[in-house]
């Protein structure tokens, strides 16, 4: 029997953390100890501030640009 090595990844972690200010932000925690934030934001706003045109799903929209 052979046994393999566990693959070593980059080691992000994260969390959705609640602000004061009422908004979600996503927070990484790299590997070497940065961290980075994304503020929450609706699926299909994003999607459409992304260039989609309105009227597809938000699924189609994002399937769409992930293309790009």
């Amino acid at each position: 029997m052979v046994l393999k090595s566990k693959r070593k990844g980059f080691g992000l972690e994260f969390k959705t953390i609640d602000g004061k200010d009422k908004q979600k932000y996503l927070v990484f925690k790299g590997k070497d100890g940065s961290f980075h934030t994304f503020v929450e934001t609706e699926a299909k706003e994003a999607a459409r501030q992304c260039g989609n045109p309105r009227g597809a799903t938000t699924r189609e929209m994002w399937k769409s640009i992930w293309k790009k």
